[in-house]
């Protein structure tokens, strides 16, 4: 190699040593978000602890410990173990009628305290903890990792690649240019020529675009992690922050009690060293679902019956999505027709598997294309009994949403699961409601996947809740409620329900788009009768869910319309109605009794009516009929259940339709989510109007409907509890 030029020598060596330098400090930067996490969590573990002395009495002294003179410390005005805490042996000998062996007594109580509040303690933030700095602060760090979490790694990993080399071969690389080239010895020639030939080889591999690539990352998910939104995205879903203060401080959720979930303990043991694989996840497991789909794993043939709302369906895309790393092809998911396109969203949301739908016209086609080609195929309950089934010789994972769907042995879905069920090396069976009290059906369920275990559990129906019955089921049922995993502040989580049009549907919807009906194509589910309607059916399915898992139900719509047919499907299992023509009094005297009401009880409100000045705490499932215009609509009706005082996690399931308005609507409200209040203020209705004519113009394209298609009709004249 001739010697390179003095400025393309000095030009390497200054670029690759400015990469270098801020690759280095992007990953330091990185690793003290992470520490600061860590240790900002001690502060608060420690606040929490002295917060929880400050509450126990100082007779709780002699649990442990018998003679300790209580009154004594009582007379000193030492009331609670943190009057206590921080003082030394000396100052405790101080207190009057306290002397030395008592004083040793008192350290070692009060250090066995502390020591079992520290083993027992549960990460949570109460409401007021979010006023604090160091809250804050943990929360915007964690933030920053949950919009970008693998950019740390990312950072460790490019700054490897120039760690130590860099400026190791920059030294030798910039004698170059020194001295006279002619009498310089060959061995140094070399080794510098060399040295510049690595930093090239550095150089050419795309480093320093690397690094770009990284600062920009850094600098975006920088600007957007501040402490205003770190606040209000935790407000917004809490569960994200748990996952990565749960897998950097140890700070798990789960009870860690000698009887894990019930489970013996060989087989907890066994399930907690099976590896899983997650690289064909995008979505973090928190701790409690990385066990459940490693029971899955283990088990391979189980019943998953956690409480509604612990993330079932992510335990088995995280379950199919380690079948698929280890090189297995053929997934099938069998639900109901209602949660279809979600299941599909979700796979698609929460991981890098393709999905693919069996379901109508062209199922047995699709079905071919399954056999043929592998994927995540989704298909249902009816459309399972119309597939040429013998066609499957080798299925990798069956898993079945609502399995509680199954419980007649000569339905036809029955059967046809069965045949499935027969091809597939695993099966998971999932349902959120409680089977113990229901032990046939629960059996039946168990004998689809393991026979001989439905055998022995026949003669034990009597003693279903003797501890017997238990033992016996484990290694094929699990089913954890919240109190058995989460011990944080309440959650609110909130779904997605996407819901395919029907045929019924569809008419009506096309005929919305010709006639340019803003207002129809938003009610389009509900303008068929009650049992042609996809959110309608999706809706009492909620509910019927919410009533076993002993919940109450809010539901909102802005139509009265809406609720009219709501209360048409539900029956005497609404209880209640507010909308703007009930005045405060008669509209607290409504929710008094709806907290009365049993469980499964169901209330309607009127978004803008119910949506602001009411505490209904007793709801702890809120369904959303249709995509608002201004999320604070949506937020603040959401806050009349989710709301200091709840004891229970929130669900939120917003009802969409499939290939409608309702994508438009919602992909607007999430790209405009910080500006759009003041967006679609009450005074720039018109402002709304025109994006509601945008998206029904693309809707129209999408259908290809033209003008020419039909004459132009006026709008549906609405009164004015159904305008835009």
């Amino acid at each position: 190699m001739d010697r390179p030029q003095k400025s393309e020598v000095e030009k390497l060596i200054n670029d690759l040593k400015a990469a270098n330098s801020t690759i280095n400090e992007i990953a330091t930067l990185c690793a003290g978000k992470k520490n600061n996490i860590k240790t900002l969590y001690g502060k608060i573990k420690e606040r929490s602890i002295r917060k929880s002395l400050e509450t126990i009495p100082v007779d709780d002294l002699n649990m442990s410990l018998d003679g300790i003179n209580i009154n004594a410390l009582k007379a000193a005005n030492k009331l609670y173990l943190s009057d206590l805490d921080g003082m030394s042996k000396q100052n405790i000998i101080g207190i009057k009628g306290i002397g030395e062996v008592m004083a040793d007594k008192i350290c070692q109580a009060l250090a066995q305290s502390k020591e079992n509040l520290t083993a027992g303690y549960r990460f949570k933030l109460e409401p007021d903890d979010l006023k604090l700095a160091d809250t804050i602060e943990l929360l915007t760090n964690v933030y920053f990792l949950i919009l970008n979490s693998s950019l740390p790694d990312e950072a460790v990993q490019v700054s490897n690649i120039g760690r130590g080399k860099i400026n190791e071969y920059a030294v030798e690389a910039s004698k170059l240019n020194r001295g006279i080239w002619l009498f310089t010895k060959r061995k140094d020639k070399e080794k510098r020529l060399e040295a510049f030939a690595e930093l090239c080889k550095i150089r050419d591999a795309g480093y320093i675009e690397k690094v770009a690539e990284v600062k920009a990352s850094y600098d975006k998910v920088q600007s957007e992690a501040n402490a205003t939104n770190a606040i209000a995205s935790y407000k917004s879903n809490t569960a994200p922050f748990f996952v990565i203060i749960e897998k950097l401080c140890g700070a798990t959720s789960i009870k860690t009690d000698e009887d894990v979930f019930g489970l013996p303990t060989e087989l907890v043991n066994k399930i907690n060293a099976f590896q899983l694989n997650t690289s064909n996840m995008i979505a973090t497991l928190r701790n409690y679902q990385e066990f459940g789909t490693k029971y899955i794993l283990n088990q391979q043939r189980v019943l998953l019956g956690d409480e509604m709302g612990l993330g079932k369906t992510m335990q088995a895309i995280a379950s199919i999505a380690h079948l698929k790393a280890a090189g297995r092809t053929h997934f099938v998911v069998v639900c109901p027709v209602s949660v279809m396109v979600n299941w599909g969203r979700e796979i698609e949301k929460h991981s890098k598997l393709q999905t693919m739908r069996i379901h109508g016209a062209d199922r047995e086609k699709e079905f071919d294309e399954f056999i043929a080609n592998g994927g995540v195929a989704i298909t249902t309950f009816e459309t399972i009994v119309r597939l040429p089934l013998e066609k499957l010789t080798h299925i990798d994972m069956l898993t079945v949403d609502e399995a509680h769907y199954v419980k007649n042995p000569s339905a036809k879905r029955t059967v046809a699961l069965k045949t499935v069920a027969s091809v597939s090396d695993y099966i998971l069976f999932m349902t959120g409601t409680p089977l113990e009290n229901k032990v046939e059906e629960m059996i039946f369920l168990i004998s689809m996947l393991r026979e001989n275990l439905a055998t022995e559990l026949g003669s034990m129906i009597t003693i279903n809740k003797a501890p017997e019955f238990r033992t016996k089921i484990a290694p094929v049922y699990l089913r954890r409620v919240r109190e058995d995993v989460l011990t944080e502040l309440p959650e609110k989580l909130e779904t997605e329900e996407w819901c395919e049009l029907n045929p019924s549907e569809k008419n009506v919807y096309i005929q919305a788009l010709r006639e340019k009906n803003s207002v129809l194509s938003r009610k389009v589910s509900y303008e068929v009768p009650v049992e042609e309607s996809s959110k309608i059916a999706r809706l009492i399915e909620i509910c019927d869910d919410a009533k076993e898992d002993g919940r109450k139900i809010i539901v909102f719509s802005f139509f009265l319309g809406i609720l009219d047919k709501v209360a048409e499907a539900l029956g005497d299992r609404c209880f209640g109605r507010i909308t703007g023509a009930i005045d405060s009094e008669k509209r607290q005297g409504i929710i008094d009794e709806f907290a009365k009401a049993p469980d499964g009880s169901v209330m309607l409100s009127q978004i803008t009516a119910g949506g602001v000045g009411l505490n209904i705490q007793c709801a702890s499932v809120v369904i959303i009929c249709e995509p608002q215009w201004k999320p604070s609509i949506e937020n603040q009706a959401i806050s009349r259940c989710y709301r200091m005082g709840q004891s229970r996690s929130v669900l939120v399931h917003r009802l969409l339709s499939d290939k409608t308005v309702d994508e438009e609507i919602t992909e607007l409200l999430k790209m405009k989510s910080n500006v759009f209040d003041q967006y679609a203020d009450e005074s720039e209705i018109g402002e709304v109007q025109k994006s509601m004519d945008k998206i029904i113009e693309n809707q129209r394209k999408l259908y290809g409907i033209t003008d020419g298609d039909t004459e132009e009709v006026e709008a549906e004249k609405s009164n004015s509890s159904d305008n835009l």
